[in-house]
């Protein structure tokens, strides 16, 4: 592709490549001041193209959201990065791991719990259609006294959707209220996301995409329960591009030193890929830059989301197939960001 090309042409482009291994796709971007974005395929059954406005489960890009809960709490004043997390939740189990696991390590996956609760893989495997589905909070505690950490708090990085479910769970109980409703009144009702919600509305059901398996078979939603701060989202491809202009321009949103802080890399995983408060950051082949992002998935969707502060370049890849989209999302982001950062 010409990096220098229309940014509609590079979204079109994107999203009819990947048709054929999807169900439904919705691709978005913005570069500077344009935004694109461009639906094929369909939303289920017969349903016609998803667009903008059609809305996905966008699974572990959820992350990024709880990890902004927490920056939020820690510029306010109101935690520190370094608050162990059985300060929050006193009920975990003791003796707990030593050193202690703080807020940070949970966000960054550097808490040494496993990717799982204990005790959820053998539920999901009696109900595979939707594994999570009364998980609750008293299970996650429970899992965090059988969990047996694979490495000390701040050693290595581990990628556990259990220590982010807990990280969501200690802030709503630090806030006296549920993750539900205080990812509402923190993070998408400030940023005007009113379509990013864990629970479809009922004027929202008739703009859902319907999941499909990596096969393009329906499949059931997933209720994620008391790991809903781990992959509990829908949202739209709008949304989810607001959101990334957020933070492209932190300085005209509500909380932009949350959105600085989020974005500041805290543990590294391997020389490609180190680690900040939710997002992922890794340098860019062939580019002099450095790109952030994170990817979801649940049981019918799949997501991308990723961007360079610097050029003020996003991506957003969102489908109704469980089949990834990563490839897609990081190879648009590398054409914008090289045509964005010159020869």
């Amino acid at each position: 592709m010409n990096p220098d090309g229309d940014l509609l042409d590079f979204v079109r482009r994107t999203a009819e490549g990947e048709a054929h291994r999807r169900r439904g796709l919705v691709v978005a971007a913005v570069r500077g001041g344009e935004r694109a974005v461009h639906g094929v395929g369909s939303t289920g059954g017969a349903g016609a193209a998803p667009d903008g406005d059609t809305l996905f489960q966008v699974g572990s890009v959820t992350k990024v959201f709880t990890s902004l809960l927490l920056a939020t709490a820690v510029v306010r004043g109101e935690l520190a990065l370094d608050t162990p997390v059985d300060g929050l939740l006193p009920e975990l189990p003791t003796p707990a791991p030593q050193p202690a696991i703080t807020l940070a390590h949970l966000a960054g996956h550097s808490s040494g719990l496993p990717r799982l609760p204990p005790g959820l893989l053998l539920r999901g495997l009696r109900q595979r259609s939707d594994p999570y589905r009364g998980f609750g909070v008293d299970d996650l505690v429970a899992g965090y006294g059988r969990a047996r950490p694979r490495a000390r708090p701040g050693r290595r990085v581990r990628y556990s959707n259990f220590g982010t479910a807990l990280l969501g769970q200690a802030l709503a109980r630090h806030a006296g209220t549920s993750w539900e409703r205080l990812v509402a009144d923190e993070v998408t009702g400030p940023l005007g996301l009113h379509d990013t919600v864990p629970d479809l509305r009922a004027d929202q059901q008739d703009r859902r995409a319907a999941g499909h398996s990596g096969r393009r078979r329906p499949v059931p939603d997933w209720d994620l329960a008391a790991v809903a701060p781990a992959g509990g989202l829908w949202s739209s491809a709008h949304d989810v591009l607001a959101f990334l202009g957020a933070h492209l321009e932190p300085e005209a949103g509500p909380v932009p030193d949350a959105l600085r802080l989020v974005q500041q890399p805290r543990f590294r995983a391997t020389r490609w890929l180190q680690v900040c408060l939710g997002w992922m950051l890794t340098p860019l082949r062939g580019s002099r830059c450095s790109v952030l992002w994170h990817n979801g998935a649940t049981g019918g969707f799949s997501s991308f989301a990723g961007f360079q502060p610097e050029l003020g370049v996003g991506v957003v890849v969102l489908a109704n197939t469980a089949r990834s989209v990563d490839r897609a999302g990081m190879a648009l982001l590398a054409d914008l960001v090289k045509g964005a950062d010159g020869p």
